[in-house]
């Protein structure tokens, strides 16, 4: 069983939607998601106003953040962070008219007073040429940048083009170091990435008892790629002492979430009874809702075909029961059901 996702692909975290118009996540997703820009752990430090404009941004009130940011930018010293929070508020427009340019000139001014989330910012910008003219080599130069300022998103995003020869010359050794370093400041998505190049024995000797350490890591941290990823090597004793029972509570927490591959598992465990007690109507359950985010499995659809009716009806009320606030999964489960 192996999941679908080998390659780390870049990525970059924006500022996170109030709590209160957060967007759900998409079901079933196993590739990385943009989520939580943050100003530096020190913001706010020996000054309370300086953290006021994220904070107001925290609650939705996006004119008095962009206003407040304003200020503080305009200060003698000026704040590299509120120039940083000026530029995503002018990228994704919130607060004021949307402006890619003015973007990428608020974070190349905050990239000049040193501050590294600016030059992830920037950095990303580069290469879409969103505001800016593009570039994957001066991209890859700001990700040089902040990397040497131990920001993850950087050494996690330097580490991809290194390791795709975008931008630099390819060097997957180099790739493996900043993806580790990366991963020891305890970025989950980096955990992930390292363990599949620790797994596949890419620019690294394979090790696989390695890269189970570090699937449990990320997996520790919901991660759902590594959690998918951790039950496999858990049921097969790879890496890690085999865990049947640990694997199937690994592939529930992340079928519970959505992804389709660990709701495939999970229902061939419940199927065979491996890790779990065999429960057939659980194992249809599931199967119908990976089966409804187009992940297929002709021996499962054989199981289910053999089940009494009563038992498929059984199953029916409990993918719909399971599949709640999965959102398309539901809907697309539901459409499926057949009537009474």
């Amino acid at each position: 069983m192996k999941p679908e996702l080998t390659v780390p692909s870049l990525r970059y975290m924006m500022l996170p939607p109030p709590a209160a118009s957060a967007a759900p996540q998409a079901p079933g997703s196993s590739v990385r998601k943009e989520e939580g820009f943050l100003p530096h752990a020190d913001v706010g430090l020996g000054d309370p106003n300086s953290d006021l404009a994220y904070g107001a941004y925290q609650r939705g009130l996006y004119v008095a953040a962009f206003k407040e940011a304003k200020r503080r930018a305009a200060e003698r010293p000026p704040s590299p962070q509120a120039m940083t929070l000026l530029g995503q508020l002018y990228a994704s427009g919130a607060g004021v008219a949307r402006s890619p340019e003015e973007a990428a000139r608020w974070y190349a001014r905050a990239v000049d007073y040193g501050d590294r989330k600016a030059m992830v910012a920037l950095a990303l910008a580069r290469l879409g040429g969103d505001g800016v003219q593009k570039s994957e080599t001066e991209a890859a130069k700001l990700f040089a940048q902040a990397a040497e300022l131990d920001e993850p998103e950087a050494l996690y995003n330097l580490a991809v083009m290194r390791l795709q020869g975008a931008g630099v010359p390819r060097d997957p050794a180099a790739a493996v170091r900043d993806m580790k370093a990366a991963a020891e400041l305890g970025q989950a998505e980096a955990q992930y990435a390292y363990a599949v190049m620790l797994r596949d024995g890419t620019g690294v000797e394979r090790d696989l008892t390695e890269s189970a350490l570090w699937l449990g890591r990320a997996a520790g941290q919901d991660d759902i790629p590594s959690m998918v990823e951790y039950a496999i090597a858990l049921f097969n004793g790879k890496g890690v002492a085999k865990d049947e029972a640990a694997a199937a509570s690994l592939f529930r927490r992340a079928a519970e979430r959505g992804n389709a591959i660990a709701q495939n598992r999970l229902a061939r465990l419940y199927a065979n009874g491996r890790g779990v007690e065999r429960d057939p109507a659980r194992a249809a359950a599931w199967h119908r809702l990976a089966r409804a985010q187009g992940l297929n499995d002709t021996w499962l659809e054989g199981f289910v075909g053999s089940m009494r009716p009563e038992d498929r009806a059984a199953a029916d009320r409990l993918a719909a029961k399971f599949g709640e606030g999965f959102g398309p999964v539901a809907l697309s489960t539901a459409a499926a059901s057949p009537k009474p």
